[in-house]
């Protein structure tokens, strides 16, 4: 096996780290992103895992106070964690058999939060700060709704996490902020659409497509929810079983993507090129391969990273420096 070293981050440019190039029979690194800058994340804690079923972490976002919010998508839970004490305490176990897959802060303080799954079907439940159930909205669509970003105006695009290679029924949705107008941005013709950010600018949205491994840009027409033909690409394409999953963006507009299955998370920058990768401890070993989602600590140039490993059912919290500091969403407005 041979060991290539690439530099770490343009933050601290005299520090190197080594890469596995060959030999990796779990998750190797594709050969056109061998020579991507890499560094290794470091392990904060564990997550308590229910030791008699499926565990795995997804929707990490942090509220104004720094704290960060972790689902536990199979479990109905969702987990508060103070990263300055490493605290972690119970936020909600929510009701219904509900799946929390993201979350997202309203800048009035309540928490939504995209359910893949329910007894109800999908849906978006809107939380107090508190963690108490205050209202249900976007029901009865037939969407797998999985995650979803605020616009300056207090609406929102999501996702739909359904469709197969023989029913392309996915696409890209925008809800008014009346939380009951929804506009398809794209009806279908998509295989489980998944992470999904505005840009700075609010016109440009990026979107990952699990069920075919794509990262697209799709250019915003002012009624935010048609979008520019001319000037709407698919910027990358991934290799590996899985996809990409959830994404994140800081203020310079860097993507940050989790690849799930590879223990693994890349950086692009504004253009959609790959200027970086996050790589989890264990994944020499074929371990915490269920990398899904990234956040920055508002504040911070310091992103924190989900994933789980359903061989030993572990579910873990990363940790590691990245390009630039954490974007001012809607939530901090």
């Amino acid at each position: 096996m041979s060991i290539r070293t690439c530099c770490i981050f343009c933050n601290d440019p005299a520090e190197s780290v080594a890469l596995e190039t060959e030999g990796d029979r779990y998750f190797p690194i594709p050969e056109n992103e061998k020579n991507i800058p890499a560094i290794w994340a470091e392990h904060v804690l564990d997550i308590p895992v229910n030791p008699d079923g499926i565990n795995i972490l997804e929707g990490l976002c942090f509220d104004r106070e720094g704290n960060l919010f972790i689902c536990n998508t199979p479990q109905s839970r969702i987990w508060k964690l103070n990263p300055k004490t490493n605290e972690l305490s119970v936020f909600v176990d929510l009701p219904d058999h509900m799946m929390p897959s993201a979350v997202k802060i309203h800048k009035d303080g309540r928490i939504f939060a995209t359910m893949a799954g329910s007894d109800e079907g999908c849906l978006v439940a809107i939380l107090s700060p508190k963690g108490e159930l205050q209202e249900k909205i976007i029901t009865g669509t037939g969407k797998m709704i999985d995650d979803m970003v605020f616009d300056d105006q207090g609406g929102f695009y999501f996702t739909d996490l359904a469709g197969t290679k023989a029913d392309r029924s996915a696409g890209v949705f925008y809800v008014e902020p009346d939380y009951k107008t929804v506009h398809p941005v794209i009806n279908d013709g998509m295989i489980a659409t998944n992470g999904i950010v505005l840009d700075p600018s609010g016109r440009n949205l990026w979107v990952t497509e699990y069920g075919t491994a794509l990262l697209h840009r799709f250019t915003l027409a002012e009624d935010r929810h048609t979008i520019e033909p001319a000037f709407s690409y698919t910027a990358y394409h991934f290799t590996g079983l899985e996809g990409p999953d959830s994404m994140h963006i800081d203020e310079d507009g860097n993507l940050y993507i989790a690849i799930c299955g590879q223990a693994r998370f890349m950086v692009f920058n504004a253009n959609g090129f790959p200027i970086g990768q996050i790589l989890l401890p264990g994944r020499k070993k074929g371990e915490m391969e269920k990398s899904t989602h990234l956040a920055i600590r508002p504040g911070t140039n310091e992103a924190y990273m989900c994933s789980a490993d359903l061989k030993r059912n572990v579910c873990s919290i990363f940790r590691a420096r990245v390009f630039a500091k954490a974007y001012r969403s809607y939530q901090f407005q």
